[in-house]
């Protein structure tokens, strides 16, 4: 993955559960810190991202419909 991807992800993500503010979690999380060029190449093989919400509204609440 690379950081633009990534930065797809957030704000698909952002929009889709309505929450600004997220936290990345895992190898992902480098791509937030470096650009790509200053990375091995072994840090940009990932093809999934973990993301958090940090709202008091959480994924699971917008999935299961709760204001």
């Amino acid at each position: 993955m690379k950081r633009d991807q990534l930065e797809h992800i957030l704000r698909a993500a952002s929009q889709i559960i309505g929450e600004p503010n997220l936290l990345v979690i895992g190898s992902a999380a480098i791509l937030g810190s470096y650009d790509d060029h200053e990375l091995p190449v072994a840090a940009t093989r990932s093809d999934e991202a973990d993301i958090a919400a940090f709202g008091a509204r959480t994924s699971g609440d917008v999935c299961a419909g709760r204001p």
